[in-house]
C-alpha cells in the first residue's frame, strides 16, 4: 500500500456552497473585534500622581498588554475586512500566494485566511 495520502474530497469543496456561513462567521468576528476595541478604548487612564512605584510598574505592564491586545485586535479586524472585500470581489477562497483554492476546512476554521497552509507557512518562514 502506498504512503501517499489522497486528498479529502471535501477539501476543495465549492466555497460558494459555504459562502453564506463564512460571511456570517466573518461578520460575527468583526462585531466581536469592534466590541473588543471599544472596551479597550474605555479603560480609564492612570493618574500617575496617585500611584506608588509598585503600582506604576503594574500599570505600565497593564498598559503594554492592553496596547498589544489592541494592536492584535486591529490587525484581526483588518484581516476580516479584507476577507469581506475578497468575498464582494469574487476572490474569496483563492490563495493570495499560489492562487489555488484554499481548503474549505481551513476557511471554516479561519474564515479570514488569505492563503493556503503551504503559502502561509512560507510567508511566516520569510518573516
Amino acid at each position: 500500500m502506498s504512503s501517499i495520502t489522497m486528498p479529502n474530497p471535501t477539501q476543495y469543496a465549492n466555497v460558494a456552497d459555504h459562502l453564506p456561513r463564512l460571511r456570517t462567521m466573518l461578520e460575527e468576528h468583526r462585531r466581536f473585534r469592534l466590541d473588543q476595541l471599544a472596551q479597550l478604548g474605555t479603560q480609564e487612564p492612570v493618574d500617575a500622581s496617585r500611584v506608588d512605584s509598585l503600582d506604576a510598574s503594574a500599570d505600565s505592564a497593564r498598559i503594554e498588554v492592553s496596547a498589544a491586545v489592541e494592536a492584535a485586535a486591529r490587525q484581526a479586524l483588518d484581516d476580516i475586512d479584507t476577507a469581506l472585500i475578497r468575498i464582494d470581489a469574487g476572490r474569496y477562497g483563492s490563495c493570495a500566494g499560489c492562487h489555488n483554492p484554499i481548503p474549505i476546512e481551513r476557511l471554516l476554521a479561519i474564515p479570514q485566511a488569505p492563503m493556503c497552509m503551504r503559502c502561509q507557512q512560507r510567508a511566516e518562514y520569510r518573516r
